[in-house]
């Protein structure tokens, strides 16, 4: 698929002192990606754990996440479909939030959170909670040196 977006312009000179002759822009956005993302090795070498799966019926989904429990350093690191969205951030009573759109020519979006450490009282927890339009689910996620947590997306058209 192609989108575009046209127009005119018209303008000045830098020095403001002559017009610049009239002109038309097209801008053109392909919605696949010009190349393929690597996988990253985290996410091959542990093993994926598959938590939970949530059927959406929106195009947006937030997610924040918590230490579950004792805040104690616990630092995580979030992929949306192999893509890095949160980078070794550390978790606490403030959320870490991201959005994830959901693709509707590819309804199953996949969420794992890799615990970067196992913080003063392994393993690594988290508490995920999920806003998806007017539903919330409450998940909690596990991860370790040796497993990493999933949370699959699946979108239902609203009936």
């Amino acid at each position: 698929k192609e989108e575009q977006l046209r127009g005119s312009w018209t303008g000045k000179t830098m020095d403001g002192k002559s017009n610049c002759p009239a002109g038309t822009i097209v801008l053109t956005r392909i919605q696949k990606p010009a190349f393929k993302p690597e996988v990253p090795p985290i996410l091959i070498e542990r093993k994926l754990e598959l938590v939970k799966e949530i059927k959406v019926d929106t195009g947006n989904v937030r997610l924040d996440f918590y230490d579950n429990g004792v805040i104690d350093g616990d630092t995580i690191s979030v992929y949306v479909n192999d893509i890095a969205v949160v980078s070794r951030k550390v978790l606490a009573t403030k959320p870490i939030t991201i959005y994830v759109r959901i693709d509707f020519d590819k309804p199953r979006q996949e969420m794992v959170m890799v615990g970067e450490n196992l913080g003063s009282i392994p393993p690594n927890t988290a508490l995920m909670i999920v806003n998806a339009d007017e539903k919330r689910y409450q998940v909690y996620l596990t991860s370790d040196d040796k497993k990493n947590a999933m949370v699959r997306f699946i979108y239902e058209k609203p009936k």
